[in-house]
């Protein structure tokens, strides 16, 4: 009995040590996963980044937008030349699909919360393709709306104005009239934010203030600074003397480099019932050189253009001011209503969309057509700038009829009125600009249209243009919108009366065409989901 107790502790004590050996060669337990954490420190969809005390958020959409009638993704045809009433020259149809990624880092300092916020954006749209070999390969394209940095109270990098205040977006599809501001674009500036209390702040920014050649007149034969359309806030003069070469136009585009940038101001509220801001902004309209020697009317003998010798303009600068005011839970919960009004002399940016509604022809039925332009400013060789107004407003509202459906209305109108002598410049009366004649054909010329006779010609320049919509959504789900936009848009011609008689243009012949007001009609159905806002 005894030695089998032995036998069998012995054997206890060899299992033992064989499981303790066998223990030794296993691993060693791997740490806990550390998993992505919750940031709440700025609302819902943060979370910190591994390893990092920087929070961020990642959000965007996709959209499908179809658009059918006198428009097209990039806004209605009124910015389009001779882009109506034909089989040929203009899509009744057009789309364009577009992701937008945005990403927004935000951590803590002692100069409190240092952010940085990108929106990159890629799309394809009809018409974005190259052929070769009779083969079309869709390319696309691809851009950056929002690229900025915050802390301490400023923003730098490429942002929204803080003149801006309404955003058009929120009512309607398609910009239109009512998009006053740099809108889905942005600008590149820098600024500061000064929190004074209870809702209320104050902002001052320097932003880009576009340069001489941002401007739809760059394409125009004869035009002094030709080139391709920058970004910003445009600048578009126009000198109605002789153009560079013999047989240039006589109304060019002579606008001077960027030189300066614009400045913003604003100041703003913020509370439970919404918000409102007052805003005024600075732009510089200075012109380029004199394209010729004062009074000088062509022919043998002229002298080129373009000559820095030959002088300009004495330094003008234009501005903006404005206001506009938000109510939200108007009348009944969650509906709201929005308006912005703008007066602007020699800064036509501030009143208008820049490079879309700048400069406007538009053919209508019949042998009828459209025109108005909206610069900074004019002048003629040897005089100084004579400044161009605008005004502009715009009011939207928007109705919920339940959770899941609304219905928003936005309209707004501008317009764009010379002096006295600026218009008899751009009509050929005042000293220094050419011949009436001269000038009435350019006129029509600059449109993009070959020069046209004039047959019976009533100048004025002056011009407005209105724009009315509706649109109803569907949320299915918070983060997908299926809606609807009815829009129509009204030219209210410079010139009108007149009749002049013009070349073929695309598939419009030849012949006597009356200037007149013009209608336009579209509806755009618009498919979007959402990731986070």
């Amino acid at each position: 009995m005894t030695k089998m107790k032995g036998l069998l502790l012995g054997a206890s004590a060899g299992l033992l040590t064989v499981a303790s050996a066998q223990a030794a060669d296993l691993p060693i337990k791997a740490k806990p996963v550390e998993y992505v954490k919750v940031c709440s420190l700025y609302g819902a969809g943060f979370f910190y980044v591994p390893g990092t005390d920087t929070c961020l958020k990642i959000g965007g959409y996709l959209r499908s937008d179809h658009v059918y009638g006198m428009a097209n993704p990039g806004g209605y045809y009124m910015s389009s030349p001779a882009a109506q009433e034909t089989r040929t020259s203009g899509d009744m149809y057009s789309y364009r699909a577009r992701v937008n990624l945005t990403l927004d880092w935000r951590t803590q300092s002692d100069y409190g919360t240092i952010r940085a916020y990108a929106a990159i954006i890629a799309q394809q749209t009809m018409g974005d393709f190259a052929v070769a070999n009779f083969t079309a390969q869709t390319n696309g394209s691809a851009g950056i709306l929002r690229a900025f940095l915050q802390f301490a109270g400023f923003t730098v990098g490429h942002a929204v104005s803080y003149y801006d205040f309404m955003n058009g977006a929120d009512y309607g599809y398609l910009p239109s009239v009512w998009s006053t501001g740099t809108g889905v674009n942005g600008t590149d500036l820098i600024a500061y934010t000064w929190q004074i209390g209870n809702g209320f702040s104050a902002s001052i920014d320097i932003e880009d203030s576009g340069n001489g050649q941002n401007s739809p007149l760059a394409a125009v034969p004869g035009v002094t600074n030709a080139g391709t359309p920058g970004t910003g806030r445009g600048k578009i003069l126009i000198n109605t003397s002789i153009g560079p070469t013999f047989a240039g136009n006589s109304i060019t585009n002579d606008a001077l480099r960027s030189m300066q940038p614009d400045m913003a101001a604003n100041l703003r509220v913020d509370q439970a019932w919404g918000s409102a801001q007052i805003m005024a902004a600075m732009h510089q309209a200075s012109a380029g050189y004199y394209t010729n020697f004062p009074g000088l009317t062509g022919g043998a003998g002229s002298v080129p253009g373009g000559v820095a010798i030959f002088g300009h303009p004495g330094e003008a600068w234009g501005y903006a001011v404005g206001a506009g005011a938000k109510f939200v839970n108007f009348i009944l919960p969650k509906d709201m209503i929005e308006f912005q009004v703008n007066y602007c002399k020699g800064a036509m940016a501030y009143c208008l969309i820049d490079g879309l509604y700048t400069n406007n022809f538009m053919f209508g039925r019949g042998n009828t057509f459209a025109m108005g332009y909206s610069v900074d400013g004019v002048f003629n060789n040897g005089s100084q700038i004579e400044l161009t107004n605008a005004f502009s407003y715009a009011i939207g509202y928007q109705h919920y009829w339940n959770a899941q459906w609304r219905t928003s209305l936005v309209g707004g109108q501008t317009y764009t009125w010379y002096d006295n002598t600026a218009q008899g410049m751009l009509c050929g009366t005042a000293p220094g600009s050419a011949s009436a004649l001269a000038q009435q054909s350019a006129f029509v010329a600059l449109s993009g249209l070959s020069a046209g006779v004039p047959v019976n010609f009533n100048c004025n320049p002056n011009s407005s243009q209105s724009a009315l919509s509706t649109r109803t959504a569907w949320n299915p789900h918070p983060f997908l919108e299926i809606g609807l936009d009815l829009i129509w848009f009204h030219q209210h011609s410079a010139n009108q009366g007149s009749v002049v008689a013009l070349t073929a243009a695309g598939a419009r012949p030849a012949g006597v065409y009356k200037i007149a007001d013009q209608d336009g009609y579209a509806m755009v159905l618009r498919f979007q989901k959402n990731i986070l806002p």
